[in-house]
Parts: structure tokens; sequence; C-alpha cells
């Protein structure tokens, strides 16, 4: 029995990576549980996928007292859970998936897998060192494989002590399959009714200050100052955000009318269609201010996009500097600006690099070797336990 645990419960980039997974796995799916540890529609999602689920929340609570009986509550029902598993490993979606469902795991003998994919160890320089000390020994004593999703996080891993014959990177997969039909961007301009001689940005990306919204309008400003004349697709909600991300919405709406862009941006909200709003697109723009992957990124290049990026080490590790991307200092609206110019300014160059992004994506991104990688390190932990293994054919 696989079991994810999954500390959010909304559909964010590693919930959809995660469920890519669950979909396209050999692994049966009666063989398959999510413990979700927020509400939200990821449990819709896996009933309506016919994946076991179970809603065990951590954390939460309006007082110190509530947050603490919560955590334990959380603790006591996992343990029970897991207890009556004895076929089990489980699988952690985030760090603190590690933190909570990992180490009870641990604590009555079930191997774990982390599939680290955020850049926790980006970070651990600002850790005292008792608090990194105590993480590298559970990650070398407890936890049977780590599976980063860059090599980057994977070597700062390692020059923290972490053993290397625990770790195997495992960059996300995209189905390219999804964004070859060209006709479907098309089709979303003629939906807005967008002119064919106008250039088209879009930006995919939960509506959260990490992400870079007001970076991106700003430079979007800037164009339009200088004559620059576009349609921006802006795709994204506030899910994730405390009480709903009412206030943040509301703070992004103002600033794309205070800076006379109404006519020039499309908020569209949370979207389903990404690869048609890909393929509607001229480029691509990614400007958060941190980004551990940017699977984005991949998603506008199997599209055959040219990329603007942030310049971060996630995005750095997908795109290609003058090849498939553009990268600019995160944060930076001027250059961003800049980057966009450039690539508005020469089509042949864009398109040029689209070609390359797509057969960067191939190479590197597919997600048949994403779920062959997952599901090979998942069976050899099932095989080492003695758990017997029942693939469904392809």
């Amino acid at each position: 029995m696989l079991i994810y645990s999954s500390w959010f419960g909304d559909l964010g980039g590693g919930e959809l990576r995660m469920l890519d997974h669950i979909r396209h796995s050999r692994i049966p799916r009666s063989r398959m549980m999510v413990i979700v540890q927020s509400p939200g529609e990821l449990q819709t999602v896996l009933t309506k996928e016919n994946v076991a689920s179970v809603l065990i929340p951590w954390k939460g609570g309006l007082g110190w007292v509530s947050r603490q009986v919560n955590w334990y509550r959380g603790m006591y029902r996992v343990r029970r859970l897991l207890a009556r598993r004895p076929d089990a490993i489980v699988l952690c979606n985030t760090f603190h998936d590690l933190e909570t469902v990992g180490r009870v795991a641990r604590a009555v003998g079930v191997p774990v897998i982390w599939r680290a994919r955020a850049d926790t160890f980006t970070h651990t320089h600002r850790w005292p060192a008792k608090r990194l000390s105590r993480l590298v020994r559970f990650l070398n004593e407890e936890v049977t494989r780590i599976l980063p999703t860059t090599g980057y996080e994977a070597r700062l891993m390692v020059e923290a002590g972490v053993s290397a014959d625990r770790i195997r990177v495992i960059h996300n997969g995209v189905d390219l399959t999804r964004f070859q039909d060209s006709a479907s961007g098309q089709r979303l301009r003629l939906q807005f009714d967008i002119d064919e001689s106008l250039p088209v940005i879009s930006f995919v990306a939960r509506m959260v200050p990490q992400k870079g919204y007001e970076v991106l309008f700003e430079a979007l400003a800037g164009l339009r100052r200088s004559g620059c004349r576009f349609k921006a697709l802006v795709a994204g909600d506030t899910t994730l955000l405390e009480g709903g991300g009412d206030a943040y919405r509301a703070q992004i709406t103002t600033l794309v009318e205070r800076l006379g862009l109404s006519d020039s941006v499309l908020l569209l909200g949370a979207r389903k269609d990404v690869p048609a709003i890909m393929n509607a697109s001229d480029v691509f723009v990614l400007a958060s201010l941190k980004e551990p992957f940017g699977t984005t990124v991949i998603e506008a290049m199997a599209a055959g996009k040219p990329v603007v990026s942030s310049d971060l080490a996630g995005p750095r590790e997908s795109a290609v500097e003058g090849d498939t991307a553009f990268f600019f200092p995160a944060g930076d609206a001027a250059a961003l600006q800049d980057a966009l110019g450039r690539i508005l300014e020469a089509p042949e160059v864009a398109r040029q690099m689209g070609r390359h992004g797509r057969h960067r994506a191939e190479q590197m991104f597919s997600m048949d070797a994403y779920i062959s990688a997952m599901d090979e390190e998942c069976v050899a932990v099932m095989r080492q336990r003695g758990l017997p293994v029942e693939l469904q054919t392809c």
C-alpha cells in the first residue's frame, strides 16, 4: 500500500504533480491512499479518480491550546491508521509532510520516501546548527529514499551531510501531448476577442505574494508606457491564502486598474485549460520571488513558447539562458520589462527559442520519465520491505 501524505488540500503545483503520479502510475489505485491534512478540492479530485483518501488535519485552531490539541489529535489518528496497515510505505509530498506524517510513520516502523519538491535546504543556513543536525540525522537514519525535484537541492543536501546514496533527483514531468493542440490557443483568442495582431503574454501562478504579481504588472505598465500593445492572460487564484485571499485578490485588481492595465490584462482566476493558455501566448512569464522548480516553465516550453523567468535556481535548471529563456533578477520589474521587450521585438528569435524549448521538454521533462522514476523508487522500497508488488500493464 502506497500512502501519500499531502499537507495542502488545495490544488497547487505540488499537489498536481502528486496527482500526475497517481493517475499514471503502474501501481494499482486500489493499492494507494492519500492522507490529506487540509480541506480543499484535492479530496474531491481523488474521489473522482477512485483513490481512497482520509482528512486528518494537523494545523489550525484559534489559540495555542486549540492548535496543540489539533496537532496531537492528528498525530494520534495517523498512528492508528498506519498501525492497521502493516503493508504500507509512506510518500511525503512536502517537507511539512515529512515533519508530521513522516515522523509518525517511522515511529511505528513504516518506511518513508520524501518527495523534496520545495527548496528546504536553500534556507538551512539560517537555521540553528542543532536543528540542521537533527534534520540531517533523521534523513540519514530514518528516511529510506529522498527524491528532490532539482539537482541544486540534492547538492545542498549532500553538502549539509545527507548521504548521497539515499538521494535521487527526479524532475517533474509534463504530459507533452496536452500542449500540442495549437488550435486550442486560437480558440481561446477568439473566446476573449483578442486581435490577431496583438502579442499575448501569459502568466500562470497561484495568486500569492511570492509569485510576483506586482512585479509582473509594474513591468507590463512600463511596456504600455513605451508604446507596446499586448494582451496578458493571467491565470491563478488565492485559494491557499489565509481567509480565502479576498483581500489580496482585491489588492491585485486595484493595482491593475491603478496602473491603467484594465484593457490589456485579463484576470482569469483559477483555470483548468493551461495548455490552451500556453498555446494562445507568444511568451510566458514566471515572475516569482522564490520558486523551487517552476513546472509552468516546462509547460510553456512543451507548448513551444519562449520563457521570461526570474533568475532563480529552480527555473535555471528547467530552461537555458538565451536558448529557451531570458532571465531577469527576481523582483526587478524594469529588467522584466526589458526582457519582454526583447522577445516581442524579435518574433523570429522568439519562435526559435520556442522550438528549442519544446525539444528540451521532450528530452528532459516527459511524463513517462517522471512516472517511471517515481514508480521505480516506490517499488524498490516495497520490495526492500518484502511486500508483494503487482504492477498494472501499460
